[in-house]
């Protein structure tokens, strides 16, 4: 059965009213998340962006919205997300990226997701809605619960309307393509650019194709200087600027997960600069990997069975399945979390979100 409603008090009388059996939360679809057993609550009908105040930079959204009508409203009035929600041209909704947790490789100078949620309504397993924070900047009273909610996979309950900070977009962008000799290369490349660029919107590698991909964003007359200067970094590599359409491309196609094929489980690897090469000396016979974020985090696509990926993370190592049948599950050090299990027994003590 599939309940899909409309409004805040149709949610909380199909959660309640499908009680107890277990509820499977579905938005579009655009992370692939396996069909279970149960009652399927989608909320793509919960639609519609319900505040807006460009002046204070603060955006309120209804689960179901997608994400790239928030985005095409917010560009109306010069303002943007920074922290690039992936597949919004695939659909995503505001309430599954919440849930996902998944930031895009634009997020490298202002943060990630986590960082822009300000308010939410959640409906626990109960039907109770409860609201953590609000629809202004400085709110930080009680428990953050809003926080907690981002990355939790539909777990807690089910994300019913977020509140977003927004800011303005930058007068220029470009993005510099730098193709080294080697995967070596590419990663020395990659390291003093991370290191003597300040200030980069984006930075990224593919360690498949020995590419580095550089994003500057911000004043249009002091970018042309800037680019020279990251350019000059590149350490004899081939060193390409892109502009316009062709920039603007770049770095759809990667939150679009375009790299990595239109079928491959796709695992986020928490990772820092100086563990790349260890995680891609790991993972790299798996499939393809992506350096995000500056060096943050790696992306790996590929065929090969969730626990097979698991057995060779480094020691340590914490990941986690953002697009494919597990979509949620957490790998390696980041299992059995005490924190979300108790948040868990409190607003599902059933275990009815499944």
């Amino acid at each position: 059965m599939t309940l899909a409603p409309r409004s805040l008090d149709e949610l909380q009388q199909a959660v309640a009213a499908s009680r107890p059996g277990p509820l499977r939360i579905r938005g579009a679809g655009s992370k692939r998340v396996a069909a279970r057993d149960g009652t399927t609550l989608d909320t793509r009908a919960l639609s519609g962006i319900v505040g807006y105040h460009a002046a204070e930079c603060v955006v309120t959204a209804l689960a179901g919205t997608p994400v790239r009508d928030v985005q095409r409203v917010l560009a109306e009035h010069g303002q943007y997300l920074p922290f690039d929600p992936p597949l919004a041209r695939k659909g995503a909704t505001i309430g599954g990226t919440v849930a996902a947790g998944f930031s895009g490789s634009c997020r490298l100078r202002y943060g990630g997701i986590r960082d822009f949620v300000i308010g939410t309504a959640v409906v626990d397993g109960e039907g109770r809605l409860i609201r953590s924070g609000g629809q202004v900047v400085k709110n930080a009273a009680g428990f953050l619960l809003h926080h907690a909610v981002v990355g939790s996979a539909g777990r807690y309950g089910v994300v019913a309307e977020v509140a977003f900070k927004v800011f303005p977009a930058p007068e220029a962008r470009a993005t510099l393509r730098v193709t080294a000799p080697s995967i070596a290369g590419a990663l020395d490349v990659f390291r003093r650019m991370s290191a003597g660029v300040p200030d980069l919107d984006a930075l990224d590698a593919d360690l498949t194709e020995a590419v580095v991909w550089a994003r500057l964003a911000g004043a249009a007359a002091a970018l042309p200087g800037r680019l020279d200067r990251a350019a000059g970094l590149g350490g004899g590599a081939r060193v390409e600027r892109l502009d316009g359409d062709a920039e603007a491309q770049v770095w759809s196609d990667a939150a679009d997960l375009a790299w990595a094929g239109p079928t491959a489980t796709v695992i986020k690897v928490i990772a820092t600069p100086g563990r790349l090469v260890a995680v891609h000396a790991a993972l790299a016979r798996f499939g393809r990997l992506r350096v995000i974020c500056g060096g943050a985090a790696m992306l790996l696509a590929t065929t090969q069975p969730v626990a097979e990926i698991e057995a060779a993370l480094p020691a340590g190592a914490r990941a986690v399945v953002v697009r494919g049948a597990e979509c949620g599950q957490v790998l390696g050090a980041g299992r059995g979390n005490l924190f979300d299990e108790r948040v868990r027994r409190t607003l599902d003590p059933t275990g009815r979100f499944v």
